[in-house]
């Protein structure tokens, strides 16, 4: 009976275990499989996403890279311009005149530390002769939105320049600048005479210390000729070392020259001074004997005489001080640093030879000034500041004073004019510009808007 049971037994349930085994095999592989191919694409992922970061990180590296941080321009008479990232890596390098193509040409900088940058290019202007003992002025001007970075690289460039200089034995004049405040007339200026914004910013801060010097007359000078016209001035300019004069022959040579041309052994109130003329520096020698007045323009490098001039000197008392005077220039120089004035309007100076002094006159938005300075030592003897009451001006766009005298002085073919005075009368909008020059007084009416001249006088001088 057991037996009977167990075999209906079997007949009625399925004999599925093999079958019921190989499924749950399948079912173990197709885990498997599964957590196999998951396992991969997790591993693809990954990869793409550290592919993107280094796609990504290489373009954040070279946007910073090619990001404009700051500007340096370096002028001798080659003028470069260099710009460079916020690591101080050089994104590009650039000639801004014939002269500087030669300097670094063949050089590529892209990318370079500006510290090797510098040692290359200072290298090639030593190698070429634009820098050397006659020659050793260069002016550095640095360019950044934030001023006291722009300091601070300026402080460190000119100091790398200098010692660069001096490992070369050269005691180099190296003048340093920050234009992160540009001037408008600057900008003017470098793109009318195709010069760079940092060397006409500074030529606007020695013409205001030197007023009688014009742009024209600075422009196409080196910087070691600017540094030299204006030795003793105070231009705010950081500075390093002094300019070199070995390629002029100097004032004695200067006056020697012009002694010996006019005849005259014993000359009196004898006066020199270093200045331009036509793009070339001069020395500017006036003397006096007993009958004449001498006036001679001198090429300072090889004693040539450009011009001279000999004037009949009517002398009312010969009760005068004989010697040698400082210069107008030194007088208003040594007057405008007393006073703390940099920009005056309305400079007059005048020379009074039986008291042996100048008399320097001027103003600022403020003050008058008068001044009384010993003629042969500079010393102030008087000094006078009161408050000077102006009139109102309506909003007419004025010529500026340095303008109106360039017409008036343009007009009269004079170049080195004396005792020059200008004063802008704004209700007949026209300024008033007088001066002398060779025993002739001039007077100029000119229109304070457009410059044209409305009436002008010459006529000689008799005083």
């Amino acid at each position: 009976m057991k037996e009977k049971i167990y075999n209906l037994f079997d007949e009625q349930v399925p004999d599925d275990f093999a079958k019921i085994l190989s499924q749950k095999q399948k079912e173990r592989r197709f885990d498997y499989m599964e957590k196999k191919t998951n396992h991969w694409g997790l591993f693809w992922k990954l990869a793409i996403a550290v592919f993107l970061i280094v796609i990504m990180g290489g373009m954040i590296f070279s946007y910073q890279s090619n990001q404009l941080y700051s500007t340096i321009e370096l002028d001798v008479n080659p003028s470069i311009e260099i710009k460079v990232n916020k690591k101080d890596r050089v994104i590009s390098c650039t000639a801004l005149n014939e002269d500087a193509k030669d300097i670094i040409k063949d050089m590529d900088f892209k990318d370079a530390d500006i510290d090797l940058a510098l040692n290359a290019i200072i290298g090639s202007m030593v190698t070429k002769g634009y820098l050397n003992d006659i020659t050793n002025s260069i002016l550095i001007s640095v360019d950044n939105k934030d001023e006291k970075e722009a300091e601070a690289l300026r402080q460190r460039l000119s100091s790398k320049i200098d010692a660069i200089l001096n490992s070369d034995k050269i005691e180099g004049s190296v003048l340093s600048q920050t234009i992160t405040n540009k001037q408008s007339e600057a900008e003017e200026i470098a793109d009318k005479y195709h010069i760079s914004l940092g060397k006409a910013e500074y030529i606007l801060e020695v013409i205001k210390n030197r007023p009688l010097l014009k742009v024209e007359d600075l422009v196409n000078l080196s910087i070691n000729e600017i540094n030299v016209l204006t030795q003793g001035a105070e231009v705010n300019i950081n500075k390093q070392g002094n300019a070199s004069t070995k390629a002029y022959i100097g004032e004695d040579k200067a006056k020697e020259i012009a002694f010996n041309h006019a005849g005259v052994k014993n000359p009196e109130y004898v006066e020199v001074e270093f200045d331009t003329e036509d793009g070339l520096i001069i020395y500017e020698v006036e003397f006096y004997d007993n009958t004449y007045e001498y006036d001679y323009e001198i090429n300072a490098i090889d004693g040539t005489i450009i011009k001279n001039n000999k004037e009949k000197e009517d002398k009312k008392d010969n009760n005068v001080v004989t010697g040698n005077y400082i210069s107008e220039t030194k007088a208003k120089e040594i007057a405008l640093n007393h006073a703390g004035v940099k920009n005056p309007t309305n400079l007059t100076i005048e020379l009074d030879r039986e008291d042996n002094e100048y008399s320097v006159e001027f103003y600022d938005d403020t003050y008058e000034y008068d001044y009384e300075i010993n003629a042969t030592t500079g010393k102030i003897i008087k000094y006078d500041k009161e408050r000077e009451n102006k009139p109102t001006t309506n909003n007419t766009k004025y010529i500026s004073e340095a303008k109106a005298k360039e017409i008036a002085l343009n007009h009269a073919g004079v170049k080195n004019p004396t005792n020059l005075t200008i004063e802008l009368d704004s209700e007949d909008n026209e300024y008033s510009v007088e001066f002398y020059n060779n025993g002739y007084e001039y007077d100029y009416e000119i229109n304070a808007t457009t410059g044209k001249i409305i009436k002008y006088d010459k006529e000689r001088d008799h005083d």
